[in-house]
Protein backbone atom coordinates (compact mmCIF):
# COMPACT_ATOMS: atom_id res chain seq x y z
CA UNK A 1 0.00 0.00 0.00
CA UNK A 2 1.51 3.31 -1.10
CA UNK A 3 -0.04 5.28 1.77
CA UNK A 4 -0.83 3.38 4.96
CA UNK A 5 -1.54 6.63 6.84
CA UNK A 6 -2.61 10.11 5.79
CA UNK A 7 -2.34 13.46 7.48
CA UNK A 8 -4.41 15.69 5.18
CA UNK A 9 -3.81 19.42 5.07
CA UNK A 10 -5.39 22.21 3.07
CA UNK A 11 -2.84 23.60 0.59
CA UNK A 12 -3.47 27.13 -0.65
CA UNK A 13 -0.14 27.90 -2.35
CA UNK A 14 0.68 27.60 -6.05
CA UNK A 15 3.00 24.74 -6.85
CA UNK A 16 6.28 26.18 -8.21
CA UNK A 17 7.03 25.46 -11.87
CA UNK A 18 10.51 24.15 -11.05
CA UNK A 19 9.45 22.02 -8.08
CA UNK A 20 11.89 19.24 -9.03
CA UNK A 21 14.83 21.64 -9.02
CA UNK A 22 13.89 23.01 -5.62
CA UNK A 23 13.75 19.47 -4.22
CA UNK A 24 17.12 18.67 -5.82
CA UNK A 25 18.66 21.68 -4.06
CA UNK A 26 17.71 20.09 -0.74
CA UNK A 27 18.31 16.46 -1.65
CA UNK A 28 19.02 13.98 1.11
CA UNK A 29 22.60 13.61 2.30
CA UNK A 30 23.65 10.95 4.82
CA UNK A 31 24.61 11.93 8.34
CA UNK A 32 28.20 12.96 8.80
CA UNK A 33 30.24 11.30 11.51
CA UNK A 34 29.27 13.96 14.05
CA UNK A 35 25.64 14.73 13.12
CA UNK A 36 22.81 12.95 14.90
CA UNK A 37 20.09 13.30 12.25
CA UNK A 38 19.46 14.62 8.77
CA UNK A 39 16.53 15.05 6.39
CA UNK A 40 16.26 15.62 2.66
CA UNK A 41 14.38 14.69 -0.51
CA UNK A 42 14.77 11.39 -2.36
CA UNK A 43 13.01 9.67 -5.25
CA UNK A 44 9.51 8.38 -4.43
CA UNK A 45 9.91 5.73 -7.14
CA UNK A 46 10.99 2.08 -6.80
CA UNK A 47 14.66 1.09 -6.83
CA UNK A 48 16.34 1.83 -10.15
CA UNK A 49 14.60 5.19 -10.70
CA UNK A 50 15.99 8.55 -9.62
CA UNK A 51 13.32 11.16 -10.47
CA UNK A 52 12.40 13.25 -7.42
CA UNK A 53 8.73 13.54 -8.41
CA UNK A 54 6.03 11.51 -10.11
CA UNK A 55 2.92 13.13 -11.56
CA UNK A 56 -0.60 11.97 -12.22
CA UNK A 57 -2.46 14.83 -13.88
CA UNK A 58 -1.51 17.84 -11.81
CA UNK A 59 -0.91 15.82 -8.63
CA UNK A 60 2.74 15.53 -7.67
CA UNK A 61 4.17 12.71 -5.55
CA UNK A 62 7.49 13.25 -3.74
CA UNK A 63 9.37 11.76 -0.80
CA UNK A 64 11.42 12.84 2.19
CA UNK A 65 14.01 10.70 3.95
CA UNK A 66 15.15 10.98 7.53
CA UNK A 67 18.29 9.40 8.94
CA UNK A 68 18.73 9.29 12.70
CA UNK A 69 21.63 7.79 14.58
CA UNK A 70 20.54 5.57 17.43
CA UNK A 71 22.57 5.76 20.61
CA UNK A 72 21.37 3.46 23.41
CA UNK A 73 20.52 5.45 26.51
CA UNK A 74 22.42 2.95 28.66
CA UNK A 75 25.62 3.44 26.62
CA UNK A 76 25.31 7.23 26.83
CA UNK A 77 24.68 7.20 30.59
CA UNK A 78 27.56 4.78 31.18
CA UNK A 79 30.01 7.06 29.36
CA UNK A 80 28.72 10.16 31.20
CA UNK A 81 29.12 8.35 34.53
CA UNK A 82 32.63 7.31 33.57
CA UNK A 83 33.60 10.91 32.77
CA UNK A 84 31.95 12.13 35.99
CA UNK A 85 33.90 9.58 38.04
CA UNK A 86 37.16 10.63 36.40
CA UNK A 87 36.39 14.26 37.23
CA UNK A 88 35.57 13.40 40.85
CA UNK A 89 38.81 11.44 41.27
CA UNK A 90 40.88 14.30 39.85
CA UNK A 91 39.12 17.26 41.47
CA UNK A 92 37.95 15.69 44.70
CA UNK A 93 34.37 16.90 44.22
CA UNK A 94 31.33 15.99 42.20
CA UNK A 95 30.83 17.76 38.84
CA UNK A 96 28.25 20.52 38.59
CA UNK A 97 25.14 20.29 36.40
CA UNK A 98 26.88 22.43 33.79
CA UNK A 99 29.89 20.11 33.77
CA UNK A 100 27.68 17.03 33.44
CA UNK A 101 26.05 18.67 30.43
CA UNK A 102 29.51 19.14 28.91
CA UNK A 103 30.25 15.46 29.62
CA UNK A 104 27.05 14.53 27.81
CA UNK A 105 28.04 16.54 24.75
CA UNK A 106 31.50 14.95 24.80
CA UNK A 107 29.98 11.48 25.17
CA UNK A 108 27.69 12.09 22.20
CA UNK A 109 30.65 13.19 20.09
CA UNK A 110 32.46 9.96 20.96
CA UNK A 111 29.50 7.67 20.34
CA UNK A 112 28.03 9.24 17.19
CA UNK A 113 30.68 7.99 14.72
CA UNK A 114 30.03 4.41 15.89
CA UNK A 115 26.24 4.64 16.14
CA UNK A 116 23.91 2.68 13.88
CA UNK A 117 21.53 4.65 11.68
CA UNK A 118 17.76 4.34 11.42
CA UNK A 119 16.22 5.40 8.08
CA UNK A 120 12.64 6.44 7.40
CA UNK A 121 10.99 7.46 4.12
CA UNK A 122 7.95 9.74 4.24
CA UNK A 123 5.87 10.06 1.10
CA UNK A 124 3.76 13.10 0.37
CA UNK A 125 1.84 14.56 -2.52
CA UNK A 126 0.35 17.89 -3.51
CA UNK A 127 -2.99 18.07 -5.28
CA UNK A 128 -3.33 21.70 -6.44
CA UNK A 129 -6.80 21.22 -7.92
CA UNK A 130 -8.22 19.83 -4.67
CA UNK A 131 -6.04 22.15 -2.59
CA UNK A 132 -4.47 19.30 -0.61
CA UNK A 133 -1.11 18.31 0.82
CA UNK A 134 -1.19 14.70 2.01
CA UNK A 135 1.60 13.17 4.10
CA UNK A 136 1.98 9.43 4.60
CA UNK A 137 2.40 9.51 8.36
CA UNK A 138 0.27 9.56 11.48
CA UNK A 139 3.24 10.74 13.58
CA UNK A 140 3.07 14.40 14.58
CA UNK A 141 6.88 14.51 14.77
CA UNK A 142 7.30 13.14 11.23
CA UNK A 143 4.64 15.49 9.86
CA UNK A 144 6.22 18.54 11.50
CA UNK A 145 9.67 17.58 10.19
CA UNK A 146 8.28 17.08 6.67
CA UNK A 147 6.39 20.40 6.73
CA UNK A 148 9.30 22.39 8.14
CA UNK A 149 11.69 21.05 5.52
CA UNK A 150 9.17 21.58 2.71
CA UNK A 151 8.65 25.15 3.90
CA UNK A 152 12.42 25.71 3.88
CA UNK A 153 12.67 24.16 0.39
CA UNK A 154 9.90 26.28 -1.11
CA UNK A 155 10.55 29.44 0.89
CA UNK A 156 6.89 29.57 1.93
CA UNK A 157 4.15 27.09 2.68
CA UNK A 158 0.51 27.94 3.40
CA UNK A 159 -1.17 24.88 4.88
CA UNK A 160 -3.85 24.34 7.51
CA UNK A 161 -5.04 21.22 9.27
CA UNK A 162 -8.60 20.01 9.60
CA UNK A 163 -9.89 21.42 12.86
CA UNK A 164 -13.14 20.16 14.32
CA UNK A 165 -15.47 22.71 15.90
CA UNK A 166 -16.88 19.85 17.95
CA UNK A 167 -14.87 17.31 19.88
CA UNK A 168 -14.08 14.46 17.49
CA UNK A 169 -14.26 12.07 20.44
CA UNK A 170 -17.77 13.25 21.28
CA UNK A 171 -18.87 12.79 17.67
CA UNK A 172 -17.33 9.30 17.44
CA UNK A 173 -19.13 8.37 20.65
CA UNK A 174 -22.48 9.61 19.32
CA UNK A 175 -22.05 7.60 16.12
CA UNK A 176 -21.40 4.45 18.15
CA UNK A 177 -24.27 4.98 20.57
CA UNK A 178 -26.76 5.67 17.80
CA UNK A 179 -25.22 3.25 15.29
CA UNK A 180 -25.48 6.15 12.88
CA UNK A 181 -22.28 7.42 11.23
CA UNK A 182 -22.53 10.30 8.72
CA UNK A 183 -23.89 9.63 5.24
CA UNK A 184 -21.34 7.83 3.05
CA UNK A 185 -19.56 6.23 6.03
CA UNK A 186 -20.00 2.81 7.64
CA UNK A 187 -18.77 1.73 11.05
CA UNK A 188 -15.91 -0.76 10.99
CA UNK A 189 -14.90 -3.35 13.57
CA UNK A 190 -12.41 -1.49 15.79
CA UNK A 191 -12.24 1.45 18.16
CA UNK A 192 -10.26 2.87 21.07
CA UNK A 193 -12.15 4.01 24.16
CA UNK A 194 -10.84 6.15 27.01
CA UNK A 195 -12.09 7.32 30.37
CA UNK A 196 -11.88 11.13 30.64
CA UNK A 197 -11.86 10.85 34.44
CA UNK A 198 -8.87 8.59 35.07
CA UNK A 199 -7.26 8.46 31.61
CA UNK A 200 -7.52 4.68 31.29
CA UNK A 201 -8.07 3.29 27.81
CA UNK A 202 -9.38 0.16 26.07
CA UNK A 203 -8.38 -1.08 22.63
CA UNK A 204 -11.09 -3.01 20.80
CA UNK A 205 -10.23 -4.90 17.62
CA UNK A 206 -12.30 -7.18 15.37
CA UNK A 207 -15.46 -6.65 17.40
CA UNK A 208 -19.03 -5.70 16.62
CA UNK A 209 -19.16 -2.05 17.61
CA UNK A 210 -22.83 -2.40 18.57
CA UNK A 211 -22.08 -5.22 21.01
CA UNK A 212 -23.37 -4.99 24.59
CA UNK A 213 -19.79 -4.77 25.87
CA UNK A 214 -18.95 -1.67 23.79
CA UNK A 215 -22.25 0.05 24.62
CA UNK A 216 -21.77 -0.72 28.32
CA UNK A 217 -18.40 1.05 28.28
CA UNK A 218 -20.00 4.07 26.59
CA UNK A 219 -22.80 4.11 29.16
CA UNK A 220 -20.24 4.41 31.96
CA UNK A 221 -18.92 7.63 30.40
CA UNK A 222 -16.07 6.37 28.24
CA UNK A 223 -15.44 8.25 24.99
CA UNK A 224 -14.19 7.02 21.62
CA UNK A 225 -10.79 8.41 20.57
CA UNK A 226 -10.23 6.25 17.46
CA UNK A 227 -12.78 4.69 15.16
CA UNK A 228 -12.49 2.39 12.17
CA UNK A 229 -14.67 3.51 9.27
CA UNK A 230 -15.36 2.65 5.66
CA UNK A 231 -15.94 5.43 3.16
CA UNK A 232 -17.99 4.87 0.02
CA UNK A 233 -17.95 1.11 0.69
CA UNK A 234 -14.37 0.83 -0.58
CA UNK A 235 -11.85 2.87 1.45
CA UNK A 236 -11.37 1.72 5.04
CA UNK A 237 -9.27 3.49 7.64
CA UNK A 238 -8.98 4.32 11.32
CA UNK A 239 -9.73 7.96 12.14
CA UNK A 240 -8.30 9.46 15.34
CA UNK A 241 -9.34 12.49 17.38
CA UNK A 242 -6.90 14.67 15.41
CA UNK A 243 -8.60 13.54 12.17
CA UNK A 244 -5.54 11.63 10.96
CA UNK A 245 -6.13 8.47 8.92
CA UNK A 246 -4.19 5.27 9.63
CA UNK A 247 -4.42 1.61 8.61
CA UNK A 248 -5.69 2.66 5.18
CA UNK A 249 -6.95 -0.12 2.92
CA UNK A 250 -8.51 0.37 -0.50
CA UNK A 251 -10.30 -2.53 -2.12
CA UNK A 252 -9.65 -1.31 -5.68
CA UNK A 253 -5.89 -1.52 -5.12
CA UNK A 254 -6.10 -5.23 -4.30
CA UNK A 255 -8.03 -5.90 -7.50
CA UNK A 256 -5.59 -3.81 -9.58
CA UNK A 257 -2.51 -5.76 -8.40
CA UNK A 258 -3.66 -8.86 -10.30
CA UNK A 259 -3.32 -6.98 -13.62
CA UNK A 260 0.47 -6.62 -13.30
CA UNK A 261 1.43 -10.26 -13.69
CA UNK A 262 3.89 -10.92 -16.53
CA UNK A 263 5.58 -7.49 -16.50
CA UNK A 264 9.28 -7.01 -15.83
CA UNK A 265 9.83 -6.45 -12.07
CA UNK A 266 10.95 -2.80 -12.39
CA UNK A 267 8.13 -1.92 -14.79
CA UNK A 268 5.58 -3.76 -12.66
CA UNK A 269 6.74 -1.90 -9.53
CA UNK A 270 6.42 1.47 -11.30
CA UNK A 271 3.04 0.58 -12.78
CA UNK A 272 1.80 -0.47 -9.34
CA UNK A 273 2.96 2.81 -7.83
CA UNK A 274 1.27 4.81 -10.59
CA UNK A 275 -2.00 2.93 -10.18
CA UNK A 276 -2.00 3.24 -6.40
CA UNK A 277 -1.18 6.95 -6.56
CA UNK A 278 -3.89 7.66 -9.13
CA UNK A 279 -6.62 5.69 -7.34
CA UNK A 280 -5.82 6.70 -3.78
CA UNK A 281 -5.28 10.40 -4.50
CA UNK A 282 -8.62 10.51 -6.34
CA UNK A 283 -10.38 8.84 -3.42
CA UNK A 284 -8.83 11.18 -0.84
CA UNK A 285 -9.75 14.22 -2.97
CA UNK A 286 -13.39 13.09 -2.70
CA UNK A 287 -13.13 12.16 0.98
CA UNK A 288 -11.62 15.44 2.20
CA UNK A 289 -14.64 17.72 1.62
CA UNK A 290 -16.84 15.12 3.35
CA UNK A 291 -14.61 15.22 6.42
CA UNK A 292 -14.74 19.01 6.37
CA UNK A 293 -18.54 18.91 6.19
CA UNK A 294 -18.79 16.45 9.09
CA UNK A 295 -16.40 18.16 11.48
CA UNK A 296 -16.85 21.88 10.73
Amino acid sequence: MLFSSATILSFSDTLPEHFDELLANEAFEPCSSFSQSTFGWVSPLPDGFTDLTRQFGNRVLFCGKREEKVIPTSALQELISEKSSQWTNLEGQKPSSKQRLQFKEAALSELLPRALSKHRRILGYIDPAAGLLVINSASATDVDTFLNYLRMTLGTLAVTRIESKQSAGQLFTQWLKRNQPPSGFDLGNACDLFDPEDGSSITCRKVALQSKEILAHLDTGKLCSKLKLTWDQSLSFTLDKDLVLSQIKYEALTEQADDLDGLEPEIAALAELDAQFALLSQELAQLYPKLIAVFK
